[in-house]
């Protein structure tokens, strides 16, 4: 059964071996496209904004890495989900692949089932989201870093997302930054620095200034009243 609304890009120099893939997802996912050139993927996303991007690590003459911190500068919004692949499977590789920016890294040696399954998990979990973006109660999205707030989606870097959650499931509570030095970073190093400031700060640009509030002696706690 096809999926209408879903567009799924492939980015490979050589579609002879992602082919059997790409065959078996245009039979799942109506809008399965590939392309073989930056240029090409450029052009087209001028105009159009695929859910998921696969790109394929050791593509030419620039890699996924580069690639993705040039789409990254594009400002392209709503942004794709993008998946790194490659059939190595090295720690250091899968790091590079995150550090980049990419959402999820995949090294499926070209099976095609492995991808279909993937696909239609991260198809589900793009419902849930739908759902909760109708929602005008905060709901947050744990797997994609996502805080959603009267239908509109807020994507927070990941320290200042679990920051931000630690808070919100915690409304009675005061967290002071050795709390949240251990809690978040598991350092409790970080509370003798500025770190935790600057993430409040940031989330309080987000939300407002006074959703967070700080009591000396005590830490912070927030105010879930003030972000319905």
């Amino acid at each position: 059964m096809s999926v209408n609304k879903f567009t799924i890009v492939f980015v490979d120099n050589l579609v002879s071996r992602i082919f059997k893939t790409v065959e078996l997802l245009q039979q799942e996912f109506e809008n399965t496209l590939v392309f073989t050139k930056e240029k090409e993927l450029f052009e087209y996303l001028e105009d159009n904004r695929p859910d998921v991007v696969f790109m394929n690590l050791d593509l030419q003459p620039n890699d996924a890495v580069t690639l993705l911190k040039d789409i990254r500068g594009r400002n392209i919004v709503p942004y794709p989900f993008v998946i790194i692949y490659s059939d190595k499977q090295d720690d250091f590789v899968q790091e590079l692949a995150f550090n980049s920016g990419a959402d999820s890294f995949i090294s499926f040696q070209y099976k095609p089932a492995i991808v279909s399954v993937f696909l239609r998990n991260l198809l589900r979990r793009q419902k849930r989201k739908e759902a909760a973006a109708v929602s005008r109660e905060i709901v947050i999205d744990k797997e994609q870093y996502l805080i959603f707030k009267n239908g509109q989606s807020i994507q927070l870097p990941r320290k200042e997302f679990r920051l931000f959650e630690l808070l919100y499931n915690n409304p009675e509570r005061f967290f002071n930054k050795a709390d949240i030095a251990i809690e978040i970073w598991n350092d409790k190093a970080i509370a003798t620095k500025r770190t935790i400031d600057v993430h409040i700060y940031n989330i309080r640009q987000f939300f407002g200034k006074r959703v967070i509030q700080s009591q000396k002696g005590k830490g912070y706690r927030i105010n879930k009243k003030l972000i319905a």
